[in-house]
């Protein structure tokens, strides 16, 4: 083969280019060499190919792994940068230009910590570095365990983001570990001291056997409730799955509308487990379990022919068949509650999320001593405790100011109030009040504030053709305070469009929850259509109904509505039907309100709100749902208990029960949260709002040393009615009576009636000194004529028997006191006054002593009475039937404004009765709520406050007089002390704790201090070796003259750098700069000698006098040294004495063990354990 023509590089060769070639040689190359030739430039150019591919990988790969490196390079710089404590050499603190610096000086850093909450209402280290002169990095060092900064405020800021240790380390301290571990983890270890803190005082995990968790609880999720029917009902659902798509079998759980749907509940109606087992032939278990989960009750029905409407039939409850089906429905949920916690991945799932969302809250510990009122009235002085609430209001978002009646709330409201307006967190303060004390709270506030401007608006002020200019006078001026009454607030709409927006919000947030998995149930989806059809709607309709200035325009930033509990009659959507004491309708007014805090706290970054009341819970414990509502609203929907359904689920337990209906005679189904659980974890969500006060006499409240139970003889006639009662009770229990002429309810009242006086339930009975109107009546006119040279006056509190023609206790009363010789003109009923003004004439009277004995009930005489001036005594003649009952009565006396040093009140007791119990059960409740809203509460489940009647077992007990009652209430009384105790405990533990971490923190500071000193001392010694006093006469005029001229120049520079905001290095002396601060004022001149420590010098009047005080300070410093190392000798005393009580083992466990048994035993002997 000629060689004559061949190329000298293949590789360089197409294929075209070879039959070119070819062309042009006339085919001297034979087929078989062509074939070689095109396979040879083919495997070079693949080669060549794979050679520039590899080539091209290793550059790509090289370039990742340099702009790799270079991004991990720049992202260490940029840590590096943001966490080096360094400032830009060119930087001015914020605060140079800011009035809120001149003429402030802290002398340390931990008093311009205290400054910078009470002039900011924050810690800001731009601010403290301003007043102390210190740098930004020795603040942060110095207050180490005092402050922690917030991972998710910073803003990659060294100064930014900082919180004190309360704030820091209070409320869920799961989600803020999280987020630090996340950050340290981001930023190589900068917030490990936070992780380390926040570990210290995570609150400890729950015992699964301590959760309470049943069907229905709204944090187990949807695909545990289809494992629990598998496991109830077998593998059945592998046949469905066969023939249908899995995804539709499964449990439907929407957490806004709190609704849990099951789908194809009829599938397996022939399987025996289904209607037999946990279910029946009339309801099958598929039917209950859903029900169950949505805390309905189950019924069973028949249609029956009636002529009471017009389609001639009706639906009644058959009892046999819904008796069986709620027996089911118990077994369903024993078997859950054993079941769910077996399976231990099951377990460990659950209880990650119980302790995620609801045991790891800690509570906050509020401490208002730092605040100092600079624009409040020399002559008022806040209680600790108002100043430990106006603190609160200050830092957190929204506030239930749960003080007791008497206490002084509206005192907190307005200091709070200006704090947070001269602090600039607040512009625009609204008071909403009862429309009969708006003046009484314009008197507080200038009282309070003498200069303050403020507009007050009473029905009188918004009329019809004032309306308009009132609400643009709000709109456009700057008003300290605005009070207004209730009727004018309720006056006042929100615009359309904040209806619309707020319509607009709820649609996408439903199509968001419609959107995920499992989440899409029925009811979901029409609350969507209603949402849907109502914001169409809303027209233009509203506009032309009012066209003026709404809520929304007023630019009110924050609101207080005094009497808040005036509001909780709120609407609510909820499943459950017939449960007594909840209604579900509410009223207008109350959603009124409910929408306009809603409103302020949307426009404020969901904060602004502080309702204030001293009984938020009154009739049932639910009562805190409706607060939570007003002011936890966000915090509700983070851990999906925002709907009352989702919320009972996670605290109530239902309990049903036949009872016969009055008016009809039929069996109705009657339910009713009797117990409650989970109870710590409640009081842990409501402490973040609640600030819960009991009246004391630190508050000027008068001396009470406890109740005078003055007890009333059993007569022969009342031993005989109470044992017609226990008859009573036992006809009822065995049903040889019907319930519709004799229940529990009717023997309670009979009971309570009979104890107060007989004749009230017997005709035919009479008057007896052993009576509590015979008693009463003594006492009552034994103060009055003890007392008559102070005309002190009295209230008598009596539900029962109210005046009226016939027999009644007020007028037996009367007459009693009128033959005991108190004249009839000093005696009055409440009731007599009808009309407002008529009451404030009454109570004018009371105050001043004219009226001396004033008779009433706790609804007339209760809320909103201020007679307490000459109150000195109270007369309990029957027990009241609430808890806030017994608050309101006894708020009128225990009161601030009584002028009398010590008051009494009695309890008449008359002996064998329901008095006794009925007065344990309120204390019993109502020191329940107080621990309930103080956040101290210990017991993990409790019965609701709203039963009032009382049950066949203790009917019995208090009838027969068995003195295991007694015993029991010893025992109960015992468990509660060694609880609180055991609270204390664990309290006191946390805050050592927390003293110790910042003990450790200022022990490092002061090591710091003790080492630039030493430094320093050194150096001023070797100073004085190699400078030592001159001798020489012509030496020390030169010195003198030196002297002089330094004493003139350090006096001008002192006085040219008056208020100047920045720092100036004036000159060096003897080694050490003379450092002029930054907002100097004349009244209080110093300087810092700066080396390797900071040292502050304070000046006085004199130029040769201040050089002086330098020389004397810079002499002195070896004495400095002893104090710093006294002070470090002192504080490792103290963290000493701190780990020795945190390392002893005291508990109270064994006692609470050993009374909780005694009163369970007690209970069962007593057949109450079932209450």
């Amino acid at each position: 083969m000629s060689k004559k023509h061949e190329p000298d590089n293949f590789e360089q060769m197409s294929i075209f280019g070879i039959m070119n070639l070819l062309d042009n040689t006339e085919n001297t190359l034979s087929s078989d060499d062509i074939s070689k030739i095109i396979d040879k430039l083919s495997d070079a150019k693949r080669k060549r190919e794979s050679i520039e591919a590899k080539k091209r990988r290793q550059e790509e790969r090289e370039k990742r792994e340099r702009e790799a490196r270079e991004a991990k390079e720049r992202k260490e710089a940029h840590i590096r940068e943001v966490t080096s404590m360094d400032l830009p050499l060119d930087w001015e603190n914020v605060f140079n230009q800011d009035v809120r610096t001149q003429g402030v000086h802290a002398d340390s850093i931990s008093d311009g910590l205290m400054y910078s909450l009470s002039n900011l209402g924050r810690v800001d280290i731009e601010y403290i570095s301003s007043i102390t002169g210190e740098d930004y990095k020795t603040i942060i060092c110095a207050l180490k365990g005092s402050i922690y900064q917030n991972p998710e405020t910073w803003g990659e800021c060294f100064y930014k983001g900082w919180e004190t240790s309360e704030e820091y380390l209070s409320g869920n301290m799961i989600r803020k570990w999280k987020a630090a571990k996340e950050a340290d983890k981001e930023y190589n270890g900068y917030f490990a001291e936070n992780i380390k803190a926040i570990e210290k005082v995570i609150p400890p995990t729950v015992a699964t056997n301590d959760i309470y968790i049943t069907l229905g609880s709204p944090w187990v999720p949807a695909d545990v409730i289809d494992d629990f029917i598998e496991y109830l009902l077998g593998d059945w659902r592998r046949h469905w799955y066969s023939i249908n798509d899995e995804k539709d079998f499964h449990t439907k759980h929407d957490e806004l509308t709190g609704t849990w749907e099951i789908p194809f509940k009829s599938r397996c109606n022939h399987d025996v487990k289904v209607t037999r087992t946990y279910g029946t032939d009339r309801i099958n278990a598929l039917h209950i379990l859903e029900r169950t989960l949505n805390m309905k009750s189950v019924a069973v029905t028949d249609e029956v022919v009636c002529n009471t409407n017009s389609s001639g039939k009706k639906r009644v409850i058959n009892q046999s068949e819904t008796i069986l089906a709620i027996e089911k429905q118990n077994k369903m949920i024993k078997a859950f509650q054993k079941w769910v916690w077996e399976d231990d991945a099951r377990k460990e799932r659950l209880e990650r999320i119980f302790e995620n969302n609801f045991s790891c809250i800690r509570r906050r510990i509020f401490d208002g001593s730092f605040l100092r009122f600079p624009d409040m009235s020399a002559q008022i002085n806040l209680y600790p405790y108002q100043k430990d609430a106006v603190a609160r209001i200050i830092f957190t978002p929204n506030t239930l100011l749960a003080h007791d009646v008497g206490a002084g709330k509206t005192y907190v409201m307005i200091a709070a109030a200006m704090e947070m307006r001269r602090m600039g967190l607040s512009e625009k303060n609204m008071f909403v009040v009862p429309n009969n004390i708006v003046g009484q709270w314009k008197n507080i506030f200038h009282e309070m504030y003498p200069s303050a401007d403020i507009l007050c608006v009473d029905p009188k002020s918004f009329a019809p053709s004032k309306r308009e200019s009132v609400l643009e006078r709000i709109r456009d001026n700057d008003f300290d305070g605005i009070i207004i009454a209730y009727s004018c607030f309720e006056q006042i709409p929100l615009s359309k469009g904040y209806y619309q927006n707020l319509l607009i919000d709820e649609q996408k947030h439903i199509a968001e929850i419609a959107g995920k998995k499992n989440k899409a149930t029925s009811r979901l989806k029409k609350k969507q259509e209603a949402v849907s059809k109502a914001l169409s709607e809303l027209s233009v309709a509203m506009d032309d109904l009012y066209n003026g200035v709404y809520l929304d325009d007023l630019g009110i930033t924050r609101l207080f509505v005094d009497e808040a509990h005036n509001f909780k009659n709120v609407p609510l959507e909820t499943k459950t039907n017939n449960v007594l004491g909840i209604n579900s309708t509410g009223s207008k007014r109350c959603q009124d309100m409910m929408d306009k805090v809603h409103m302020i706290q949307k426009k404020n970054d969901g904060k602004g709100v502080v309702l204030a009341t001293g009984t938020p819970i009154t009739n049932s414990i639910t009562d805190a749902y409706i607060m939570q509502r007003y002011l936890q609203s966000g915090e509700l929907s983070m851990i999906d208990l925002q709907s009352f359904d989702s919320w009972i689920g996670m605290f109530a337990e239902r309990v049903t029960e036949f009872e016969v209906d009055v008016d009809t005679s039929t069996y109705r189904l009657a339910t009713r949260f009797a117990k409650f659980h989970n109870l710590p974890e409640l009081t842990s969500l409501l402490s973040s709002v609640a600030d819960f006060h009991q009246v004391d006499e630190s508050a000027d409240i008068p001396a009470f040393d406890g109740y005078n139970d003055a007890l009333v003889s059993k007569t022969p006639a009342f031993a005989a009615y109470l044992a017609d009662i226990s008859t009573r009770a036992d006809d009822v229990r065995n049903g040889r009576i019907s319930r519709k002429d004799d229940n529990m309810l009717k023997i309670t009242t009979d009971g309570r009636k009979a104890a107060l006086d007989l004749r009230l339930v017997d005709p035919m009975a009479s008057f007896t000194y052993q009576s509590k109107v015979a008693r009463c009546s003594e006492n009552v006119a034994d103060i009055y004529f003890k007392t008559s040279a102070d005309k002190s006056t009295q209230i008598i509190f009596c539900d029962t028997s109210t005046p009226k023609a016939g027999f009644n206790i007020y007028t037996e009363l009367k007459d009693r006191l009128v033959l005991h010789g108190v004249p009839e003109s000093k005696i009055a009923f409440v009731h007599d006054a009808e009309t407002e003004t008529k009451r404030s004439l009454l109570f004018a009277k009371v105050r001043s002593g004219d009226i001396r004995i004033l008779i009433g009930s706790t609804y007339k005489l209760g809320l909103g009475v201020n007679v307490q001036e000459r109150l000195i005594a109270l007369h309990h003649i029957d027990v009241p039937w609430r808890p806030a009952d017994m608050t309101q009565r006894e708020g009128r006396i225990l009161r601030q404004g009584n002028t009398n040093s010590k008051v009494y009140i009695y309890r008449y007791i008359t002996e064998g009765s329901f008095d006794a119990y009925s007065w344990q059960l309120l204390e019993t409740k109502q020191r329940f709520i107080s621990e309930l809203l103080s956040g101290s509460l210990t017991e993990r489940s409790g019965t609701d406050i709203a039963d009032t009647v009382l049950d066949y077992a203790e009917v019995k007990a208090l009838a027969v007089g068995n003195p295991l009652v007694k015993q029991r209430v010893e025992a109960a009384n015992e468990l509660t002390r060694y609880m609180a105790l055991q609270s204390k405990l664990v309290e006191s533990r946390i805050r050592l704790e927390k003293e110790l971490l910042e003990m450790l923190g200022q022990i490092h500071n002061q090591i710091d201090l003790i080492e630039y000193c030493k430094q320093d001392l050194a150096f001023y010694t070797e100073w004085r070796k190699i400078n030592p006093p001159v001798e020489d006469s012509k030496l020390k005029k030169e010195e003198a003259e030196k002297r002089k001229t330094l004493r003139e120049f350090i006096g001008t520079a002192i006085r040219e750098h008056v208020l100047e905001t920045k720092e100036k290095t004036l000159t060096s002396y003897r080694g050490f700069d003379i450092v002029l601060p930054a907002n100097m004022t004349l009244e209080k001149p110093y300087v810092w000698l700066k080396k390797s420590g900071k040292y502050y010098v304070e000046l006085g009047d004199t130029d040769i006098g201040n050089l002086i005080r330098i020389d004397n300070y810079l002499d002195s410093l070896e004495d400095h040294l002893s104090k710093l190392m006294l002070n470090l000798e002192k504080l490792r005393e103290k963290e000493k004495d701190i780990r020795f009580e945190l390392s002893k083992d005291e508990s109270y466990t064994d006692q609470i063990e050993t009374y909780k048994n005694k009163v369970k035993k007690l209970d069962k002997k007593l057949g109450v354990d079932k209450k």
